[in-house]
């Protein structure tokens, strides 16, 4: 019963955090096919958690761009010092676009160069990407929804495995600063097909960004250029997809995904201070 309920609740929850979000992220903008394609993937750093990194996320979803995603979650270690020597501090959102050359901060001015380089114009853009009341608020709410550590929030420290049922793992280390992880490798591609605005996918994008798996998201929102390509890849039109090329395993399933990554990449548990190149002695 326990279970069922803890179930439910992540369920309903994760549907709410997109509904208060008025369904931003599941549409592509109009005529997304005239707007013009990056050559080179962008990178974005990112929490799964923030407000601001939501509003970059569903603009990404909206213009049916695809980026190379490096997880911040709050104590990450993987990617916040390379975050802080790239750009001089660990704030989210963070823009490297190839492309251009562009790097920047502020989900705002990211918003606005996305919209201007491959997008409408920033005339276009959407009020609920902007800054504001509604649209900070509403994307603070749909953070709230999703409030608990193992929702992306913190660096998840490999302290148990996660429960299938619940898709969270079952307890959080209760000694989060007297331990450091070690990441295991991820030399080969981790691709996520999906869209911002569904409620299975975010699932998924909690536990790439508590494991912080480095990964590329392929959106795929209604009315995507890349649907008709992907269903002839997989044999259907499903999401969440996630294709690891270390494996070579591809799956459907936002439980099944999530076990499967909390399974193959469990991060390795050591005392604080404690180096790789110190596990080799």
């Amino acid at each position: 019963m326990a279970a069922a309920v803890a179930t439910a609740i992540n369920k309903v929850t994760s549907v709410s955090a997109s509904l208060v979000r008025f369904g931003h992220g599941i549409k592509c903008y109009p005529d997304v096919q005239n707007f013009q394609r990056p050559e080179k993937q962008m990178t974005l750093y990112l929490k799964e958690s923030c407000p601001f990194s939501r509003k970059v996320r569903e603009a990404f979803s909206e213009l049916d761009l695809d980026a190379t995603i490096k997880p911040c979650p709050i104590e990450g270690t993987r990617f916040r010092p390379e975050l802080k020597s790239i750009g001089g501090k660990e704030q989210v959102p963070f823009l490297i676009d190839p492309n251009t050359n562009a790097q920047m901060y502020e989900s705002e001015d990211v918003i606005k160069y996305v919209f201007n380089k491959y997008g409408p114009g920033e005339s276009k853009i959407p009020m609920m990407f902007k800054d504001g009341y509604i649209s900070t608020g509403t994307s603070r709410a749909s953070t709230l929804l999703r409030s608990l550590p193992w929702h992306g929030l913190f660096q998840y420290k490999g302290d148990d495995k996660t429960s299938l049922k619940t898709l969270v793992p079952k307890k959080i280390d209760d000694e989060a600063h007297e331990t450091d992880v070690i990441h295991p490798p991820v030399p080969k591609k981790i691709v996520l097909y999906s869209y911002e605005g569904s409620p299975h996918c975010r699932f998924v994008r909690e536990a790439l960004d508590s494991l912080e798996i480095p990964y590329d998201v392929q959106n795929l929102a209604h009315g995507s250029m890349k649907r008709e390509a992907f269903k002839k890849m997989t044999g259907k039109e499903q999401f969440p997809y996630l294709m690891d090329h270390n494996s070579n395993r591809g799956m459907f399933e936002s439980e099944k995904i999530v076990q499967y990554l909390y399974d193959t990449y469990p991060p390795l548990k050591v005392p604080r201070g404690l180096k790789s190149q110190d596990l080799k002695q």
